[in-house]
Parts: C-alpha cells; sequence; structure tokens
C-alpha cells in the first residue's frame, strides 16, 4: 500500500510525462526577462555550450520575433496562457531555430512565465497554398480569408471562435514624419499583437493599408488588442476601430463562410461602423438581403435599360486606324461605389449576367443601326458571357435577339468571355456556328490566361484572339522574353486567325506587339473608354 509520499511522486512523474508529451524544451522566466529554471532539450537553444540559467530569454529569441515575445509577455498578464504560436529562436552557428511556444503565467505574487516548446514548422498546417507578408509575417488578404474560413468552417459547435476587424489610423501619418523604416517597424510591432492574439499565432492578416483581421478563442481579444494598439508607440498616437463577431457557421458550406467573411470585411474597410453584426450568421442574412436589393436594382436597370455604354477604340497595328471599339458598360449611383468590372461579377454570381448580355446587345445593335441611319457606320464588340451562350433558358431569347438585328452582323463583333463557366463546349459550339452563319464575327477574350483557353480555340471557329493583358503588362518586367506570346502568335497565324494585345499603355508596348506580329492592340496609350466612339 503506498503512502502519501509515493502518491506524491507518483503526480510529479505523470505530469513531467505529459509535459514532456506536449514540449521539448522548458523555461522559467522571471520578472527581470532571465532564465532561471531550463530543462529539455535546451541544448537546441543558443550556443549549445552549458547552461542558460542567468541569460536573458530574448537574447534566445531570433530579432524578427522578438516584437512577437514582447507582445505575449503584455497579453499574459490579461490571458494567462497563450500558445501554441510560432516563434523563432537561435540555435548554435547563428542559425534560426523554428519552434511552437506555449507561455504560462501562473496567478498570485509570482510573475514568473513558464515556456514550453516544441519543434514545428512555421506556417499553418491547414493546408492550401498560405502568403504572408516577408516582413511582417501577416497572411495577406486572399490568404487570411481562405485560411479563416476554412477554420471557421471546421469550427465544432460550442467551441468559441471570434472574428474582429481592425482600422489602425496613424501608420501612414508615421511614414510621413519618421520615413519608411520607421513605419515599418511600427507595422511590426501592430503584426506582432495581432499574430499573438491569434488563433495558433497564425490567422491574422493585413487586409488593406489600415485594415486588419485574425481569428482568436476569447471574445474579450479585440477589446484588449485595441487598448494595447494605442500605447503601442510612445511617438505616434494610433486611433482605432475594431468590429468582434462571434463564428457560428460551421453548419453552412465553405463557399458561404467566404462569402460572408468578404461581405464583412468590405463593408468594415469602407465604414467600421457600419458592422454591427454580432455573428457572422446575422451578417450573412444581412447580406443575402443586401444581395436581393442589388438583385431587383440591376433587373430594373436592365428591364428599363438604364445603363449607359462607353467605347475603346481597337487599332490596327498596320496602320493605326481604329478597327472597331469594344462596349463598356457604366452604371448609375443606385448599383453602389462597386466598379463596373465588380458589378458585372455579381451578375455573374447571382444569374443574371445572362438577361444583361441579352438587354447589352440589344442597346448595342440599336446603336448601330442609329449611327448608320446618320452616314456613320461603325464596328462594336460585345462582351457575352460563356454562361449566357450554354444556358438553356436565354439563349434562345439571345438568339432571337441577335437573328432580329443581323442586317447589322458585319457591324457587330462578339466576344467571348468567363469560358471557364461552359460545361457543354459541343452545345456553345453549335450556338457560335448559327451566329456567324447570321454574320457575325466571334472573338475569344483573355487568350492565354489558362490552358483551357487552348482546348477552346480547338472547339469553337473564331476570328479573333484577345490575348490575355498579363502578356503585355510582362513586357515592362526586366529580362522579359516573349516566348509564350510568340507562341500565340504563331499558332493563330497558322489557323488564320486574328490577334488582339490589350491593356497597351506606351508606345514600347504597341511597338513590342507590332514587332511579334499581332494585328490590333487595345489600351490606354490608344484611348480610354469614352461616351463617343472613335471612328477616325
Amino acid at each position: 500500500m503506498s503512502g502519501p509520499i509515493e502518491e506524491i511522486k507518483k503526480e510529479r512523474e505523470r505530469f513531467v510525462a505529459f509535459a514532456f508529451a506536449a514540449a521539448e524544451i522548458f523555461f522559467e522566466v522571471n520578472d527581470k526577462g532571465k532564465i532561471v529554471f531550463e530543462g529539455g532539450a535546451v541544448e537546441r537553444v543558443g550556443s549549445g555550450e552549458g547552461s542558460l540559467i542567468g541569460e536573458p530569454i530574448l537574447d534566445q529569441i531570433d530579432e524578427d520575433d522578438r516584437d512577437v515575445f514582447a507582445a505575449l509577455q503584455l497579453h499574459l498578464d490579461h490571458k494567462g496562457r497563450i500558445g501554441p504560436i510560432p516563434v523563432r529562436f537561435m540555435s548554435s552557428g547563428g542559425r534560426s531555430l523554428a519552434l511552437r511556444l506555449f507561455a504560462l503565467k501562473m496567478p498570485g505574487e509570482s510573475s514568473h512565465t513558464f515556456l514550453a516548446l516544441r519543434a514545428a514548422p512555421l506556417g499553418s498546417s491547414a493546408g492550401g497554398e498560405i502568403n504572408a507578408d516577408p516582413e511582417t509575417g501577416l497572411l495577406t488578404r486572399d490568404s487570411f480569408m481562405d485560411l479563416a474560413s476554412r477554420t471557421m468552417k471546421d469550427n465544432p459547435a460550442g467551441s468559441n471562435l471570434y472574428m474582429t476587424a481592425i482600422e489602425v489610423d496613424g501608420i501612414e501619418d508615421a511614414k510621413k514624419r519618421f520615413g519608411p523604416k520607421y513605419m515599418r517597424r511600427l507595422l511590426k510591432q501592430v503584426s506582432a499583437h495581432l499574430k499573438t492574439l491569434s488563433v495558433d499565432g497564425e490567422i491574422a492578416g493585413q487586409i488593406d493599408d489600415k485594415h486588419f483581421a485574425f481569428l482568436h478563442r476569447a471574445k474579450s481579444d479585440g477589446t484588449q488588442l485595441d487598448k494595447s494598439l494605442k500605447g503601442v508607440d510612445e511617438n505616434v498616437k494610433l486611433k482605432t476601430a475594431y468590429s468582434t463577431l462571434t463564428s457560428d457557421m460551421a453548419n453552412e458550406s465553405e463557399d458561404q463562410v467566404l462569402r460572408t467573411l468578404s461581405y464583412v470585411l468590405n463593408q468594415f474597410c469602407k465604414d467600421p461602423g457600419s458592422v454591427n453584426f454580432d455573428t457572422l450568421s446575422t451578417a450573412y442574412e444581412d447580406m443575402a438581403g443586401e444581395a436581393q436589393r442589388r438583385v431587383v436594382q440591376m433587373r430594373n436597370m436592365i428591364e428599363t435599360g438604364t445603363f449607359k455604354m462607353v467605347f475603346q477604340p481597337v487599332v490596327s497595328l498596320s496602320t493605326n486606324e481604329v478597327h472597331h471599339n469594344e462596349v463598356l458598360s457604366r452604371f448609375d449611383d443606385r448599383m453602389g461605389d462597386d466598379s463596373p468590372l465588380e458589378i458585372i461579377r455579381f451578375a455573374e454570381d447571382v444569374g443574371i449576367i445572362e438577361e444583361f448580355d441579352i438587354a447589352l446587345c440589344h442597346k448595342a445593335i440599336d446603336y448601330v443601326r442609329k449611327m448608320k441611319k446618320l452616314g456613320t457606320p461603325l464596328t462594336l464588340a460585345v462582351n457575352l458571357s460563356g454562361r449566357t451562350l450554354d444556358s438553356g433558358r436565354f439563349v434562345q431569347s439571345l438568339m432571337q435577339e441577335l437573328s432580329a438585328g443581323k442586317e447589322v452582323a458585319r457591324h457587330l463583333m462578339l466576344e467571348l468571355t468567363e469560358t471557364a463557366a461552359i460545361e457543354n463546349l459541343e452545345k456553345v459550339e453549335a450556338v457560335l456556328n448559327d451566329l456567324k452563319a447570321m454574320g457575325y464575327r466571334i472573338c475569344l477574350d483573355d487568350f492565354g490566361a489558362g490552358a483551357a483557353g487552348y482546348q477552346y480555340l480547338r472547339a469553337f471557329n473564331v476570328d479573333y484572339v484577345k490575348i490575355d493583358g498579363t502578356y503585355v503588362k510582362d513586357m515592362n518586367t526586366p529580362g522579359y522574353r516573349p516566348t509564350f506570346l510568340l507562341s500565340i502568335v504563331r499558332l493563330c497565324n497558322d489557323l488564320g486567325v486574328k490577334t488582339i494585345g490589350e491593356h497597351v499603355e506606351n508606345r514600347f508596348q504597341a511597338d513590342f506587339l507590332r514587332s511579334l506580329g499581332v494585328d490590333y492592340a487595345q489600351g490606354f496609350h490608344f484611348g480610354k473608354p469614352d461616351y463617343s466612339p472613335r471612328t477616325d
């Protein structure tokens, strides 16, 4: 029969075993920041040549992560326990050692901090491509959205999870007053607090220049972050506004969570005061209501034809004459502050792009007829979504509209966009062949943006190919080689398909395209979109 002493020994051994099962290195740090106890594989940290007792813990941490440790010490007073968070320590030879750190501050008079470290690669284990700023360690907007939505979707019901978005004013002012180096230092300090309070020390991101967001487990972390940032730098007064939401959409699809998260952050960046949701699900309901209102507004705009057309010239590189004008759309204030591209994407997302395409074709045909009567014939190019051509509901209405206008078909080019939405290639091929039989010419947009473009070029009998604008933008890159662009031009030449280069902003790009044999070009170098088409 074991006595009290034996039971105490067993209990102690049990806790030691648990500790080593979870971590490999242990430090106790006093209120002066010096190590007073070490245990485990401590030789992996520091020079590896003797005890670290009496040494400052900060000296053992990679210089780039010392802000994180300073933030950790501050927030331990509030939280008591933090971790795991990624922190890089120094090892023998001056190399950086990636570790995961757990920190505990016991209640009571003692202000000692207990650290448990284990080896782990930096970077999230959640899968997928994760991009972070190399200087601050904060996730990019897209990476934060992806990782946060997956975490929210997988979060078990009843397990606390929150997202806080925060606006930080004053960072740009620091740059003006003290220079870019000081501003980057300040941004690193702000980032350290975000990462320290975030789930796994990683799910924190920078949304734009002054807006940030992070996932966390304690609801009060948002308030704590707000307080800590206001005193982060004695020379710069940071003004903050924040909003915290409870994650409660575990039963929804990841796509719904992602869309809701995007909606919340977009609203917050426009006006922090407008985000007054307590939970992600209430934000989803608001988003759904807002989307429905926008659908009604857009349908009304389509039915009344109150959207406007602007025209951007497409010029022959051999003659410098205008070959045709591309029709672009402009919308009034009823559609909000979104750009025309965002409104078109919204129409695609909610399934009304087909109705808009038909309305745009109707308006363009009427315009060509009017100009013809005025004795100023011109050729226009109208965008048609692949969704419309592949739609069982709307393709017949589209064909009726274009058939009614076939007397101006040789003055109207149909530019096929959103080809990724096409599911039935044979069906779309038949539709395009019928349109060509009416006299319409077909252009394949954004060619080269993905491998599927070659499949569409093979399947569809097109007259023109508009080369994706990234190929033109890349011309400004040092060491640029036009291998892929040249292969596209040669392929199109062999097929008898004319080529158009877009996003041409200067003479160098225009001359380069001409030298490669590209037939036409479009971009600000030749003219910005205007309410009156260029015909000269």
